[in-house]
């Protein structure tokens, strides 16, 4: 999770595109089918001969809705910039600047000095453009056999894992060569669309996807400069878990390959000595 300063003085693709779409081919591994005989430390031994399943299928990607998807996140810079005489006069323009903020997926603290992303203005923003790629991404895995809640949570985090991690810029230029601020994310489309991003990004994705079909309720863990998803999911004994509001939440690391339930043990370090935060998706 990145809080931005106040401004005051392996994926295989294929693309074919048309006019408005955008036909993507996507292959990846689901590190969650690997049979693991356990682990030592961050590395898993594996039995002999194991393998992970391979997974394919077509995406379409509508070019106008990941545009619209991009314009719709993210405030002007020149939005940033306040002149005021009195402290009254500057606590006005703060608050209403954090009200329009708000409108398009940025939080504002409450000093006025930090901009941050809302995640559920974009998880809800998304869900109805992400219905239809995570219906295929399910159908996808349901002809491989996966017929656990699990194991189809396996095939979308395995999907998001495997995009390329990058953070984003904290700004990006829009037509008219303004400058925007985003707070170092992505909207999902764009994420999909670029086939990269970093923690955020690929957590949002993640969330958007699972939650347009109504797969499976989500939450974001944040430790420092770093966010987990976690899922309201019967563990197993061998998973990393959180507690929150009487559940169990099992916890997920989306910006590499990892099974759901297992982080890496620096993060997980930093959650058993329970500093984090939680930041529940409607």
């Amino acid at each position: 999770m990145r809080l931005i300063p106040f401004i005051l003085p392996t994926i295989i693709i294929a693309t074919s595109a048309s006019a408005f779409l955008q036909r993507q081919k996507m292959q990846w591994c689901d590190i969650n089918t690997r049979e693991v005989v356990r682990w030592e430390g961050d590395t898993a031994i594996l039995a002999h001969g194991s393998s992970m399943e391979e997974l394919q299928c077509n995406i379409f990607l509508d070019s106008n809705k990941v545009a619209l998807a991009i314009e719709s996140f993210g405030i002007p810079e020149t939005w940033t910039k306040i002149s005021y005489q009195t402290q009254d006069e500057l606590q006005k323009q703060r608050k209403d600047l954090r009200k329009k903020a708000r409108k398009h997926g940025i939080e504002m603290n409450l000093e006025g000095n930090l901009f941050s992303v809302d995640y559920n203005w974009v998880v809800k923003k998304s869900v109805g453009d992400l219905h239809d790629i995570a219906n295929q991404i399910r159908s996808t895995a349901r002809r491989k056999g996966y017929r656990s809640q699990r194991d189809i949570i396996g095939a979308f985090a395995s999907f998001v894992q495997e995009l390329q991690y990058q953070l984003p810029p904290e700004h990006r230029t829009n037509y008219d060569g303004e400058k925007i601020l985003t707070a170092g994310a992505t909207m999902p489309l764009e994420t999909l669309a670029n086939q990269r991003g970093d923690c955020d990004s690929k957590s949002l994705l993640f969330a958007g996807l699972v939650r347009s079909i109504s797969l499976v309720d989500v939450i974001f863990v944040a430790i420092d400069d770093h966010l987990f998803a976690g899922i309201q999911l019967k563990r197993l004994p061998s998973d990393h878990f959180i507690k929150h509001e009487g559940s169990d939440w099992v916890l997920i690391e989306l910006s590499d390959s990892w099974p759901i339930g297992h982080v890496p043990e620096n993060h997980l370090r930093v959650i058993q000595s329970v500093e984090y935060d939680v930041i529940d998706i409607d």
